[in-house]
């Protein structure tokens, strides 16, 4: 429950952050897997700071409030629990589009 509060609160604050109007999320099961996608309408992420705002510290622009943290949170949460992570454009609102994919466990 506090890793969903943690991911969930931190990728919807940043996509509230920059977003213009909206956000989309989306939740799929696709064979043994869910997939979680939270779009938004903002200017997006540039391709190349894609991977680097993954990481500790690092901010895509730091003239906005924030200590760089909360991406790098989402990271190592999805990866506890041998998920992905991917930052990428929004086809549907144009801005960007964060997808985690995470495996769904079954019980035998």
């Amino acid at each position: 429950e506090g890793d969903l509060m943690d991911w969930s609160g931190n990728l919807l604050d940043n996509a509230s952050k920059w977003c213009k109007q909206k956000i989309l999320l989306t939740t799929v099961i696709d064979q043994n897997k869910l997939i979680i996608d939270i779009e938004d309408d903002g200017s997006g992420i540039a391709e190349e700071t894609r991977q680097k705002i993954l990481m500790r510290g690092v901010r895509a622009d730091e003239l906005t409030p924030g200590h760089g943290v909360g991406l790098a949170i989402v990271r190592d949460i999805v990866e506890s629990y041998h998920g992905k992570i991917k930052i990428s454009s929004s086809a549907t609102l144009g801005g960007a589009k964060i997808s985690l994919e995470l495996p769904i466990l079954t019980s035998k």
